[in-house]
């Protein structure tokens, strides 16, 4: 009997008998299969001589392209408990391998015929260092389960109980002390030379019934010689036996899946919710909803460093820095100020006028695109950046579990729902509040708009990191066009030079005031900053911007240039105004002679005549004031857009007293002042 080979794991099937009893030679049209007494380098097993093979290495599938599509660590608790009253918890780690060509072979001058052996199989095992109380490390073994993925790939995957689970992880992110043990099996032919050692010829029959088998080859490691039979004098043959060999490969894991690409594939599934592993807290507590957002605090003062900005949260899973607005204004486009007002019949019973109005705003982070440079450029330094790519953006919506709100106008009713990207839309509904006209609030809504100062119109915002995170997180609102975010209006072109400069083109229909610029790098500081002190470029218009054009872009503070004050007519260049729906509305027009002392004053009667100077083609009937009768108004049908342009009139007062009449003229806007109030000193 042959002796016990510990690379040779077993017979696989039939034997094959040499070509010819006395050499080791296999027939021709066996199955082709390396013999397991070569070195691979040369092999003879098939119908050609030249056939190679090599006993391969393993590698991780990450290390071999950029990603590996099937990595997933995939843990669940069920509620259990652990004997250290921890959850108990269950996770399946799925790995991508691939095989390789060893160094040594892969510049050989065969290696282009090198065949890898067939049959192979990984035999993959998982080992887990864990530091045990009294300090020694034990590694934990954990045997794996493939499949074939590809020509010469494999997907394995390892089931973990336990504290093998926290500690698999722990490894994968932070130690990367795993290692992968391989105990490969393959195909191959075992040569074997039979003896029939005493035959008994030619004095007597053989004594000894059986055979002696001398196997030949280690499974690989050492080369082939000559065979030469250990008995002389003995009948012999060559066999080969179909068999199954292994042999042993180690492969470290490290923390390669440590990076973005891989971290929102650590999963926790827990009260039937599944979502990314923020940290290893999620697997040591009983697990469940948890926002991934932290507030991030390495930065230092964000209101000193980026003014425009109110606070910063870090997503741990997916290494997205939030930057939060100071504020969120109307935004401008190159399509201008996206603002519009809609007219709209108002059939609700307690209209007067029976219209109301629709104002709709696209509101946006007023982020300076000089803080968010300085912002992108100081991330990579901090603590949570290290071996990370971490990307800044601005809030992308409304947190829906918290509402937002108009503080500063409560005439008016507001909604807000997301828009794209990182806007908001906020719309606003004006209608008639007794006895005030729709008309009169909506312009005293529109000279908010405009005013200086402290915007008047003045809300909240609750901006949305995830559906989870437990605390709202707020900014403020300000719809003023004196106070706005900025989107493609303007557009810069930096010019090398020498000397360096930058162009920069208003793409809009409004006149910009440019604040300051920089010149911005990646990976560095905004610099230098150039102050532009308020330089008003026209709409459609270019300009060239000073000390700057060095870098490969070139940021540029800016607001809307509006005048002070701000005609009423000029307030359409920055509000759509529609009256699609309401062409007119009834307007009252009242006067109130209450406080005048009719007596005192020698007046019996005050008749009067309204004439509306900004629409000539509106008549207003007369009406008598009188001692009994001190308030009257009449309603007039005007154009809807006169809650912009307002109603300009003149008033004629015909005093009628004991002595001569006389005729009073007074300018007013009934819609700026919706009630005309007529006092002794009005007719003085």
């Amino acid at each position: 009997m042959a002796e016990p080979k510990d690379w040779l794991v077993g017979r696989t099937g039939d034997h094959v008998n040499s070509v010819s009893s006395s050499e080791a030679d296999l027939p021709a049209d066996v199955t082709v299969m390396p013999r397991l007494e070569s070195d691979f380098i040369a092999d003879s097993v098939g119908p050609t001589i030249e056939r190679l093979w090599y006993l391969p290495e393993f590698t991780l599938f990450a290390d071999v392209f950029d990603e590996d599509p099937d990595f997933a660590f995939d843990a669940d608790q069920n509620g259990d408990p652990a004997p250290d009253g921890g959850p108990f918890n269950h996770a399946v780690l799925t790995l991508g391998l691939d095989t390789k060509v060893p160094e040594h072979l892969a510049s050989d001058e065969g290696a282009s015929r090198l065949n890898e052996v067939p049959d192979l199989d990984p035999g993959v095992t998982l080992i887990v260092p864990v530091t045990q109380d009294d300090g020694t490390v034990k590694e934990n073994q954990v045997k794996g389960a493939t499949k074939i993925a590809g020509e010469v790939g494999f997907i394995a995957t390892f089931e973990l109980t336990g504290s093998l689970v926290e500690a698999t992880y722990t490894h994968l992110t932070r130690r990367g002390k795993l290692r992968l043990d391989f105990e490969p099996t393959y195909s191959g032919y075992v040569t074997t030379l039979v003896n029939e050692p005493d035959t008994g010829f030619p004095v007597h029959g053989s004594i000894f019934h059986g055979f002696q088998f001398q196997v030949f080859g280690d499974a690989g490691n050492t080369p082939g010689g000559e065979f030469e039979p250990v008995l002389s004098h003995t009948t012999r043959r060559y066999v080969f036996f179909p068999s199954t060999a292994r042999f042993h490969r180690t492969l470290p894991i490290g923390v390669d899946f440590n990076t973005d690409t891989y971290r929102s594939r650590f999963t926790i599934t827990a009260e039937g919710m599944t979502r990314p592993i923020i940290d290893v807290n999620d697997l040591n507590t009983f697990a469940g909803q948890r926002s991934e957002y932290r507030e991030l605090t390495t930065l230092g003062d964000i209101a000193t460093k980026y003014p425009s900005l109110r606070r910063i949260f870090f997503g741990q899973v997916s290494g997205t820095v939030i930057a939060v607005p100071a504020d969120y204004g109307v935004l401008i486009t190159a399509q201008g100020a996206l603002a519009s007002c809609d007219s709209i019949v108002d059939e609700s019973p307690t209209s007067f006028s029976g219209c109301r109005f629709h104002f709709t705003f696209t509101v946006a982070p007023m982020a300076d695109p000089i803080d968010l440079a300085r912002l992108r450029a100081d991330v990579p330094g901090i603590p949570e950046a290290i071996g990370r790519t971490l990307r800044v953006a601005l809030p992308g919506g409304l947190d829906s579990r918290t509402p937002s709100t108009l503080d500063g106008f409560p005439a008016g009713r507001a909604a807000f729902a997301d828009g794209d990207a990182t806007a908001v839309q906020v719309g606003i509904d004006i209608a008639d509040d007794r006895p005030t006209p729709a008309t009169t609030t909506v312009n005293l809504f529109l000279q908010q708009l405009a005013a200086t100062g402290p915007p008047p119109l003045f809300g909240s915002i609750a901006v949305r990191l995830d559906d989870v995170f437990p605390q709202p997180v707020r900014t403020s609102l300000l719809l003023n066009m004196r106070h706005t975010a900025h989107g493609d209006d303007l557009a810069t072109t930096p010019q090398p030079g020498p000397p360096p400069s930058a162009t920069a083109v208003n793409q809009g229909p409004l006149d910009l005031k440019l604040l300051s610029c920089a010149d911005v790098r990646e990976g560095q500081e905004p610099a230098p900053v150039v102050s532009l002190g308020g330089l008003v470029l026209a709409a459609r218009q270019t300009t060239t911007l000073p000390g700057v054009g060095a870098a490969t872009e070139v940021a540029v503070s800016r607001a809307l240039e509006v005048a002070v004050p701000l005609p009423k007519a000029q307030m359409l260049k920055f509000l759509a105004f529609h009256t699609h729906t309401v062409q007119e509305v009834q307007h009252p027009l009242t006067v109130n002679a209450a406080g005048l002392d009719f007596a005192a004053e020698g007046i019996g009667t005050i008749r009067v005549d309204i004439i509306l100077t900004s629409n000539p083609g509106v008549s207003a009937p007369s009406f008598t004031l009188s001692q009994s009768h001190t308030v009257d108004f009449v309603h007039v049908s005007v154009p809807v857009d006169s809650a912009v342009t307002g109603l300009d009139s003149t008033v004629s007062l015909t005093l009628t007293t004991t002595s001569n009449p006389r005729t009073v003229s007074v300018k007013h806007d009934f819609v700026d002042e919706p009630i005309l109030v007529v006092t002794s000193s009005t007719i003085h």
